[in-house]
């Protein structure tokens, strides 16, 4: 009839009390100070019988419940009912095992992948490991994600991937040709790429409403030569220098770390010099942003021509430069300049008949040490020596040019103590002979430069990941 209605009532018992047990300030069904937006915990309720009248008190008595439904402590049974509004909370972030969780249901990855795919995420910053463990999608996550729901939604979600696991297994039991797989795998990709090139620019218009333009990110890094404007380091990937005067970019080797010099300028161009750190062990050169985008300059190996398209020099090192402005360019995990270059000639201190490549002096401050042009050898000098300076002079025989080396007051091996020799590294003895080489790892070289340093000497013959010799 008018003004009967259906309720329902729920509430828990205590079983086992855990850690309650042993927390007394808190006892079970508690309501947080500041709470009122969370779910409550459901409370115990007393035995009712079929047509038992509960007596209410007003929702604005004082003596009312906080809770839901309470039953008054007194002989009779009292409650008090009120309706409460709240909004819907959106569910919790992901956490890293819930994820794993999700991809182990989805068959996507292996137990050895798993953890190098959320590596992954986190290291290419399309997620960021928040507290409790929890993986928040960044703003580069969000957009990448929705340019591929855009162009492919396949591409993000777990069926393909998953497919493909699927089709290994079946190869492993024997159940499917593994060449069959492979070639459907291709086909599958190939199409997909083809769409994904052929829609992009979705994803150009998603980033273009998303993120900064150049001119409002990056940090002040080194100096323009042509307008004396300091140049903004945009980490990227790619790397690249802007300059938000001009609209003009200079890409920047990819594969190590790009460091501030302290003023130093290229001899050739006087455009301000930048430090590249790359390779294992680690090896320091000096890099000129302005010359390394020269089609005058460019490193044997990378970026090879567009090669039978018809275009002119002009035209083709254009084309090269907006690979390079795309990230469309290989690693780069040795000098960066060609060793003739005036900027690498000026620090040749001996050739490194291993690699064809040269030895030069690092230009790291307070880091004496010479490292190999094209493979990853470093040369330490002892720690009795306390500065070691490249001079103008060049030896006519080698070609290479002279060091000042300099030693610590006491420490000198020269027989009549002097603290100064001046030598040529190619064939001093002496120097030679004091000096630690260390080879470090072949695996990581770039690919694509010709070869060089790979089957001469044995070196890159299974050397391992490194080793010193005197």
């Amino acid at each position: 009839g008018k003004g009967q209605g259906s309720f329902t009532l729920a509430g828990k018992e205590l079983k086992e009390a855990g850690w309650l047990a042993i927390v007394k300030h808190k006892q079970y069904g508690d309501k947080e100070e500041g709470d009122d937006l969370e779910d409550e915990e459901e409370k115990a309720f007393p035995e009712f019988s079929v047509g038992e009248l509960i007596p209410l008190f007003s929702a604005a008595s004082k003596s009312s419940s906080a809770g839901g439904v309470n039953v008054a402590p007194s002989a009779a049974s009292y409650a008090s009912l009120e309706v409460k509004e709240k909004l819907t909370t959106p569910p919790s972030y992901l956490t890293e095992s819930e994820l794993i969780g999700k991809m182990e249901a989805n068959g996507i990855g292996t137990d050895a992948s798993i953890a190098t795919h959320i590596e992954n995420i986190l290291k290419r910053n399309y997620v960021e490991l928040a507290s409790g463990r929890k993986l928040v999608p960044t703003k580069l996550g969000l957009v990448l994600a929705n340019g591929y729901h855009l162009i492919d939604a396949s591409l993000v979600l777990p069926q393909v991937r998953a497919d493909i696991e699927k089709e290994c297994d079946r190869i492993a039991k024997g159940l499917a040709d593994k060449d069959a797989v492979l070639k459907k795998a291709i086909d599958i990709f190939a199409t997909k790429f083809a769409n994904f090139v052929e829609n992009v620019n979705k994803m150009d218009v998603l980033f273009g409403s998303s993120f900064a333009k150049l001119q409002d990110v990056g940090q002040p890094f080194t100096r323009c030569v042509k307008t004396r404007r300091y140049l903004s380091y945009i980490v990227g990937p790619p790397p690249r220098l802007y300059n938000k005067w001009t609209e003009e970019v200079f890409p920047l080797p990819s594969g190590g770390l790009i460091k501030q010099a302290t003023g130093q300028k290229c001899p050739l161009c006087s455009f301000e010099l930048c430090l590249y750190q790359c390779g294992a062990p680690a090896r320091t050169f000096p890099l000129c942003p302005n010359c390394f985008n020269s089609k005058d300059w460019s490193l044997p190996g990378h970026d090879e021509g567009t090669g039978g398209k018809g275009l002119d020099e002009d035209d083709e090192h254009k084309e090269r430069q907006v690979r390079r402005a795309a990230g469309g360019r290989s690693l780069v995990l040795e000098c960066p300049h060609p060793d003739d270059h005036p900027l690498i000639k000026e620090r040749t201190v001996a050739p490194d008949p291993d690699s064809g490549g040269a030895l030069v002096l690092d230009p790291t401050p307070n880091k004496y040490r010479l490292v190999s042009t094209r493979d990853p050898t470093i040369i330490y000098f002892p720690k009795e020596v306390e500065k070691v300076t490249v001079l103008d002079r060049v030896d006519e025989v080698t070609g290479c040019h002279l060091m000042k080396i300099e030693w610590k007051e006491g420490s000198s091996p020269l027989q009549d103590g002097s603290t100064k020799h001046v030598c040529n590294f190619c064939t001093d003895s002496l120097i030679q002979e004091k000096v630690r080489v260390y080879h470090g790892s072949e695996r990581l070289k770039a690919s694509g430069r010709g070869g060089r340093g790979r089957g001469r000497g044995g070196r890159g013959g299974g050397r391992g990941r490194g080793r010193c010799r005197r």
